[in-house]
């Protein structure tokens, strides 16, 4: 491989650390069931299509029926804008490994006009408005699938498409890859965000990947003790400023629900863990990401690529991308983390809850 080719690869994958904020991986927490389980056979009420309209019709004339929806929703769009215009904005799924579902949903906004890096976390239970064309081609392709209460899920978007092949024919943004032109989609219509590119990742490489980086200096917020042999999660931390090593900062990410010090089971919002990822990735941009550890990324080379998929394939993307890093790496860049804002108290449709996203 060329020099030139492989420093241009290097700095790809700091641009991915940088956009990623070192792999965060929020996966289920214990408790929840997966994503795509059918919890009953019942009729779903709140979430099932509505019934066609009565067709309207005179003898002799063809039958007028009223126009198939436009989109994905019934005209669902968040109360504010959120990215800059003219920003680049890549879509970052955290893929658990018990599941496969995507928990972690992140959006990382590269603001070159205002030199701001920005990350966008929507909570993965929002309930999302599907429109009857789309529920009805969940229910003609899959309707096992389209029984399941929780599949209006905001994570559970990439079932959807995978069962009712989106734009697989007709092609997309991302080519026949038909759970990220859903993604792009669905985004842009409710949120107002077009997406540039996208990455996934696998949990696999989260410890490895902290670890290469000699760890990440968090103040834990609480005592934090959960386990579950199941995931082969262990979290034991206590309160206080203090080193994470790879297996700790996965437990701090991750925790949700656990015991207190008197011996009490308390389960926190998800609003608890979203602030928690955006502390750790604010910790480790202000901490790992600067030219002096550019050195490093020879060591995690193969730690990201066995662990991320991504658009960015093509070779004037990846030179795309290096030049994008230098800047980012050289221009003092403002970072800044948001969470998605749901209303106050989440809704239970056919037993269960979703998180209602603040609209129009």
């Amino acid at each position: 491989m060329q020099k030139k080719t492989k420093i241009a690869l290097i700095i790809l994958c700091s641009t991915i650390i940088v956009l990623s904020g070192v792999l965060i991986l929020i996966i289920r927490p214990s408790g929840n069931e997966p994503t795509e389980t059918v919890s009953t056979d019942e009729p779903i009420d709140d979430i099932t299509p509505t019934p066609e309209p009565p067709v309207i019709s005179e003898p002799d004339e063809e039958t007028v029926q009223d126009p198939e929806p436009v989109g994905l929703t019934n005209g669902q769009r968040y109360y504010k804008d959120l990215v800059a215009e003219g920003s680049r904005n890549i879509l970052l799924i955290g893929q658990d490994a018990v599941y496969h579902a995507y928990d972690t949903i992140i959006v990382v906004s590269l603001d070159e006009k205002n030199k701001e890096i920005k990350l966008i976390n929507f909570p993965r239970d929002a309930y999302i408005d599907y429109n009857d064309k789309i529920l009805n081609q969940l229910k003609e392709a899959d309707p096992e699938k389209a029984k399941d209460n929780s599949i209006q899920k905001m994570n559970a978007a990439h079932a959807i498409a995978i069962s009712i092949l989106y734009k697989y024919e007709t092609g997309g943004k991302f080519g026949k890859v038909t759970y990220m032109n859903f993604w792009a989609d669905l985004l842009e219509e409710i949120f107002g965000i077009t997406i540039d590119d996208y990455i996934i990742i696998r949990t696999e490489g989260f410890r490895e990947i902290v670890d290469a980086f000699g760890g990440v200096y968090v103040d834990v917020p609480i005592y934090m003790h959960y386990e579950d042999p199941f995931q082969n999660l262990y979290i034991h931390l206590e309160p206080g400023y203090q080193l994470l090593n790879g297996e700790q900062a996965e437990g701090f990410v991750r925790f949700r629900q656990g015991y207190t010090p008197e011996g009490e089971f308390k389960t926190y919002s998800v609003y608890f863990r979203q602030k928690n990822q955006n502390a750790f990735l604010k910790a480790f941009y202000e901490q790992h990401v600067n030219l002096k550890n550019l050195g490093k990324l020879n060591d995690i080379v193969e730690i990201v690529k066995k662990n991320v998929r991504t658009s960015v394939n093509e070779w004037s993307e990846i030179v795309e991308y290096s030049k994008l890093a230098q800047k980012v790496l050289t221009g003092n860049y403002k970072y800044s983390a948001t969470i998605v804002e749901c209303e106050e108290n989440p809704r239970l449709i056919n037993g269960i809850s979703y998180e209602i996203l603040k609209t129009k």
